[in-house]
């Protein structure tokens, strides 16, 4: 018999038959155990657990089958000390069993460092070291000085800091320019339908101070702020071309979008040169 004449007999086709089902068989029993094995289809969601302390967290993650480690502590203002700022994976976020969630709880106290020397520098080069060292940068005032924006004096809480001297880390670092005798002034910018962080950059390169933050009824929570855009400002650069350089510009913010589309007309004061 012929291999071709072979492949037409009964028995070639029954084996041949046999084979494939005893191959889709083991497929399927494979998926079955391994559906099993894996718990396919069952998860656990994680709980919020800000604000939660390491007992707590604890006590919830045990009845839910899942771990925690604590991955950093982090200093914060806005969450009691000791009690978790935050953990990965994030509320919400569905996970097997036997999971490990890492948290980061909030330091009991703030890390310090020293002060840096910022003095007899450029206001720039203050700003870049300011914010290289985890500090922040505050307000700018300004004294008569033969020397033009240079850093004459650096301040915290309205006290002057002296290099090298312990700081909480995080502090607002407020600085002291020089100014010409004749007095300095910056253009007003423009600032609607910028964020808060938009608008603190555009004013610090004009070397203008933000001055009081309001948020309209349309901002309920706190999330909501960093969406806010800002719709009002005084000093209006339609009303007050120039100001001193330091005048604090105070800023209206809002989630409304009918009062982001009403933008208003860019005009500059009939005495104005440029």
């Amino acid at each position: 018999m012929t291999l071709k004449e072979f492949f037409k007999t009964k028995t070639f086709k029954y084996n041949a038959l046999a084979v494939v089902g005893i191959t889709i068989l083991l497929i399927v029993l494979n998926m079955f155990a391994l559906r099993i094995y894996t718990d396919h289809g069952e998860s656990i969601e994680i709980p919020d657990l800000r604000g939660k302390t390491p007992e707590d967290v604890a006590d919830i993650l045990d009845r839910t089958d899942l771990r925690f480690q604590i991955r950093d502590s982090v200093y914060s203002r806005e969450t009691a000390p000791g009690t978790v700022l935050d953990h990965f994976p994030k509320a919400g976020q569905k996970v097997k069993e036997n999971r490990t969630v890492f948290i980061t709880l909030c330091a009991v106290s703030q890390e310090k460092i020293p002060m840096p020397q910022l003095t007899d520098i450029s206001y720039r080069q203050a700003v870049n070291i300011i914010e290289s060292s985890g500090l922040i940068a505050g307000k700018v005032e300004y004294k008569p000085s033969e020397f033009a924006n240079l850093v004459l004096e650096q301040k915290s809480q309205g006290n002057e800091i002296r290099v090298g001297e312990m700081i909480a880390k995080g502090s607002v670092i407020d600085l002291v320019l020089g100014s010409d005798s004749k007095g300095e002034t910056s253009q007003v910018p423009t600032l609607f339908g910028r964020n808060l962080t938009e608008a603190k950059l555009t004013l610090d390169e004009a070397l203008l101070n933000v001055g009081t933050i309001t948020y309209d009824e349309s901002v309920l929570y706190e999330a909501q702020k960093a969406k806010a855009m800002i719709f009002k400002q005084s000093p209006d650069p339609v009303e007050m071309f120039e100001v001193p350089k330091g005048t604090a510009i105070d800023i209206w913010l809002t989630i409304d979008k009918s009062k982001l589309e009403a933008k208003p007309e860019e005009e500059k004061p009939d005495n104005s040169f440029f």
